[in-house]
């Protein structure tokens, strides 16, 4: 994101002239915006690494031949995008992509949902929208074991967080397990 806020407004406004949906499908959160921008899993504006921790049963041979990797269950971009993307999009399978991938622009870090600040779907969808799809996001997230849920959220510094997310205020697991995540009716509003 080292280009900015306003820079990515200003290029999304350009675009994306009308809003695209997302919704659920299945398992999978689908972002209409992706087939347009591929911004996150193309060539990135900065050399940091976004890991994307896979579950344990999508640990197979030959891994390296579709993503970089940190680790032999950790995938990760830079700025070189992503080994799966082509002009058409992800070439894999759902079931073999990151968990990440599948509910983008949500990002479970520090085990609570954040959106990713530039994201067009972010930009440009009114901010109660991720409401329900934070939520519906959380109750598919609560099917995990927790040592999953672990290992799938990214541990990030506050400083990163408020430079680059916006906070859900869901939590999915703290240092006992997992949370139950309340419907938007019950949630409390201070």
């Amino acid at each position: 994101m080292s280009k900015g806020f306003w820079r990515y407004l200003a290029l999304w406004r350009a675009r994306f002239p009308r809003r695209r949906s997302l919704r659920w499908r299945g398992s999978w959160l689908q972002n209409d915006y992706c087939r347009d921008c591929r911004f996150c899993c193309g060539p990135q504006d900065s050399g940091d690494p976004f890991y994307m921790a896979l579950l344990p049963e999508q640990i197979r041979p030959n891994l390296s031949e579709d993503f970089y990797l940190f680790d032999r269950a950790t995938a990760f971009m830079d700025a070189r995008g992503c080994k799966a993307a082509t002009e058409r999009g992800c070439r894999l399978e759902r079931v073999r992509r990151p968990p990440a991938c599948g509910i983008f622009p949500l990002v479970l870090a520090n085990g609570c949902l954040y959106l990713y600040k530039i994201c067009p779907a972010v930009l440009l969808t009114p901010i109660a929208a991720f409401a329900e799809i934070g939520l519906e996001a959380a109750r598919r997230l609560a099917g995990l074991r927790v040592e999953d849920a672990r290992h799938i959220s990214l541990g990030l510094s506050v400083e990163t967080l408020a430079r680059s997310y916006i906070s859900l205020d869901i939590r999915i697991f703290d240092e006992k397990g997992m949370v139950e995540c309340p419907p938007l009716e019950k949630r409390e509003t201070d």
